[in-house]
């Protein structure tokens, strides 16, 4: 069947458009079916040599679902989890080259207190 379609810069151009008894060959269902269970056999079998290889993985503890599930089962579990992990906590204090470190160099209160306390006065001053 043929027609002619009107196109915004050309004056006409003709359009075959296939009558809808007309079908296209397609693959058997069954070949797609194995292609798809190939398919979907390989990426489980990644997913699971991903997994067994991740260097990451916490394999020996026990997590609960969601259905086990409260505040003190979870806390208690993440204390357990963290309790003989080092930590290193470091802070910095507004741009100071010195880093304080945990039995380093002794932390005081009042350090915070005399920042906060600064910044204060200097943004009262300055009025925007």
């Amino acid at each position: 069947m043929n027609k002619t379609k009107s196109v915004r810069f050309q004056e006409t151009i003709d359009v075959y458009i296939c009558p809808s008894d007309d079908t296209i060959d397609t693959e058997d269902d069954g070949d797609l079916s194995e292609l798809a269970l190939d398919l979907a056999e390989s990426a489980i079998t990644a997913a699971i040599k991903t997994v067994e290889e991740d260097e990451y993985t916490v394999k020996d503890i026990n997590w609960i679902t969601h259905g086990e599930f409260t505040a003190e089962r979870g806390r208690k579990q993440i204390e357990e989890f963290v309790l003989d992990a080092p930590v290193d906590v470091s802070f910095i204090f507004e741009g100071q080259s010195l880093v304080h470190r945990p039995g380093k160099t002794r932390f005081r209160e009042k350090w915070t207190r005399d920042l906060v306390e600064a910044k204060h006065i200097l943004m009262e001053s300055n009025p925007f």
